[in-house]
């Protein structure tokens, strides 16, 4: 709770401030989510505030609700880091984007502790209406206005789904609270008609949001066609907000019914890894590979949601979504200093980068390796952690992600190759901004320490 109050007033801070000291914006946003990192650090390891009884009956922050909200608002602080170089083209409406991304940071942090599906739908409301202007926040860019345009509507048709299955449970159950849901269950024996309808109806709206075939046509042109920082944030915070909520509505309301909710759950997971990595292969830009590459991380993380009831499965799902989101963030920071001086944004625009900054193209193999899940990087253990949990459930599938895993290689391996193999190189200068060198920095350093520490990570829950 403290650190969503903190993030809340940074969020109202930024919007008057910008409108006369933009270049406080930067430095006041990144205080906020630090102090907000510092205050869930003291929820989760230390005495806390007190929060965790409190509004029990809309949400309750315990700690998976503080370690979740600290991978998100980590995400965030790094992805401010890189603001300096990415938003250095915004003047009057600088305040209005860093309001933006904190009060959508607001929504995931609600995500993450909801008790209710009230607050499930709210948190999802915050933290999506915020990006829908974001996507679309280069008025003069055809492309961002048909990814804003693309994302309002498959959203809003999402939402609509969303809140239809939310109305269908309660009235199988006449209640919104999730205790009380799970309780209306009983052992999942006989469930009513309008009960199944509404689960699969939540298993739809929520695929939306994470991005899982086949609700997932929305992404790459969303990615692609919205600013970089934001399409970084939308593959770290939101993903991570969508499958925390996924996981803890599944696992507090419906455990009794997951012979039921199982078996499209195990199908999207199949599909979403299978579809997205075959896809993959063919792309040439990277920000659209990349829009794959997260749609196939939301297959594997769908494995942590079919695992309910094993133990370590949320502190897997929790230690796969800190090591994704630290290299993908790395793989963006390095990208946006790249294209955005290059003016490419193909993998041709990394020809030869190892040569002009070793620095960059040392940054970027790491996070397409940690990606890949290549050992001994953190994402390997991610994936280890996360396939180790789902496999006495599902064996079959957790080959088929193995197989997957494989697959991703050849177009992670695209840019390494490009970076240190290539002869042609791009002819443009790339110079590091002093922000994405820090922000990069210091993503690798925390893969590093993940990487010789999983378990440091792996034991929060």
């Amino acid at each position: 709770m403290t650190a969503l109050l903190i993030i809340f007033i940074t969020a109202l801070a930024v919007l008057f401030v910008g409108l006369t000291r933009r270049d406080w914006l930067q430095p006041l946003a990144l205080t906020g989510t630090l102090l907000a990192l510092g205050a869930t650090g003291y929820d989760l390891f230390g005495p806390g505030f007190g929060w965790g009884g409190q509004y029990a009956s809309m949400f309750r922050f315990l700690p998976f609700a503080h370690a979740f909200s600290g991978v998100a608002i980590l995400a965030t602080a790094l992805i401010i880091g890189l603001s300096g170089w990415g938003f250095r083209n915004l003047h009057a409406t600088l305040g209005d984007h860093y309001g933006l991304i904190l009060f959508s940071l607001c929504g995931a942090l609600v995500m993450f502790s909801f008790t209710n599906l009230t607050m499930l739908f709210l948190g999802i409301e915050i933290l999506s209406i915020p990006l829908y202007v974001l996507a679309g926040s280069r008025r003069d860019d055809l492309a961002g206005n048909e990814a804003a345009l693309k994302y309002f509507l498959m959203g809003a048709f999402a939402t609509g789904i969303l809140l239809f299955g939310m109305t269908l449970v309660y009235g199988a159950t006449a209640s919104f609270d999730l205790a009380s849901i799970s309780r209306a269950i009983g052992n999942g024996d006989q469930m009513p008609g309008m009960l199944k309808v509404g689960i699969l109806l939540l298993i739809m709206g929520l695929s939306f949001k994470v991005s899982a075939v086949p609700f997932h046509f929305w992404a790459p042109d969303v990615y692609q066609g919205s600013p970089n920082l934001v399409t970084a944030f939308m593959a770290t915070v939101v993903k991570t907000a969508g499958f925390a909520a996924f996981y803890r509505l599944f696992a507090l309301a419906f455990p009794a019914a997951e012979a039921f909710w199982s078996i499209p759950v195990m199908l999207i997971a199949a599909l979403t890894m299978t579809v997205a990595n075959v896809t993959a292969i063919f792309q040439q830009d990277f920000k659209r590979m990349m829009a794959y590459s997260s749609i196939s991380h939301a297959g594997y993380l769908l494995l942590a949601v079919l695992a309910i009831g094993v133990a370590g499965a949320d502190q897997a799902m929790l230690f796969y979504t800190l090591t994704y989101s630290l290299a993908t963030i790395c793989a963006f920071g390095v990208y946006i200093a790249v294209a955005e001086q290059t003016g490419d944004g193909t993998f041709a625009a990394f020809n030869g980068l190892s040569k002009k900054q070793p620095l960059l193209a040392a940054v970027m193999a790491l996070s397409m390796l940690s990606l890949a899940g290549i050992p001994p990087l953190a994402g390997f253990f991610g994936k280890y952690f996360l396939f180790t949990a789902a496999f006495a459930k599902y064996p079959w599938l957790i080959v088929l992600a193995v197989i997957n895993s494989a697959i991703s290689i050849y177009y992670y391996f695209k840019v390494i190759i490009a970076m240190y193999f290539t002869r042609e190189e791009n002819e443009a200068e790339i110079q590091v901004p002093t922000g994405v060198r820090v922000a990069i920095l210091l993503g690798l350093l925390l893969i590093a320490f993940l990487t010789l520490l999983p378990d440091s990570v792996y034991g929060l829950l």
